[in-house]
């Protein structure tokens, strides 16, 4: 378990890293497309096209990285706030299970789309871009849902065995 938390410790600093460049990237392509609209009057087109794409990768490392608190993604917790004892633990296992099996779906899925993109050698519309490599976006975060989920779990468990759930 020790050495399960100190790989997911690399991990979140590897997705803090990759998250911070690419807030700081899309910032700064958003602000230059907006100045050089507003005083130039000419768009760059590429920048809506690759800042859409980073979108997809901050959303969904965001999501990596909310899961890994428990509570962090949104969802209702009507009736699963008010279970205790075992109930609260069969809600919480199935729940994380289910989403476990969604991300590695999201993951297996991902990988056949950016593998089809790249046999058909597809490209994005203005930037000519192989574009397998924005869809390789959706494999890589869904690892990182994945592996999250599991260490969600695993401190949900350690905390119910040591009494402070």
């Amino acid at each position: 378990m020790n050495t399960y938390k100190k790989i997911m410790h690399g991990v979140v600093k590897v997705e803090n890293v990759i998250m911070a460049i690419t807030l700081i990237v899309s910032l700064v392509l958003t602000f230059a497309n907006v100045i050089g609209r507003k005083l130039i009057n000419h768009s760059l087109t590429w920048v809506d096209e690759l800042v859409v794409a980073l979108f997809v990768l901050i959303s969904l490392m965001g999501a990596a990285l909310a899961c890994r608190e428990d509570g962090g993604l949104v969802g209702l917790s009507l009736v699963s706030d008010r279970l205790k004892g075992s109930a609260r633990l069969v809600q919480k296992l199935v729940a994380n299970v289910f989403s476990i099996i969604y991300c590695a779906i999201l993951t297996w899925q991902g990988v056949g789309r950016a593998m089809s993109e790249y046999t058909q050698n597809a490209h994005t519309y203005v930037l000519h871009w192989p574009s397998w490599i924005f869809w390789s976006f959706v494999p890589v975060c869904g690892v990182f849902l994945v592996l999250h989920f599991i260490e969600n779990t695993l401190d949900f468990l350690n905390a119910r065995k040591e009494g402070n759930d």
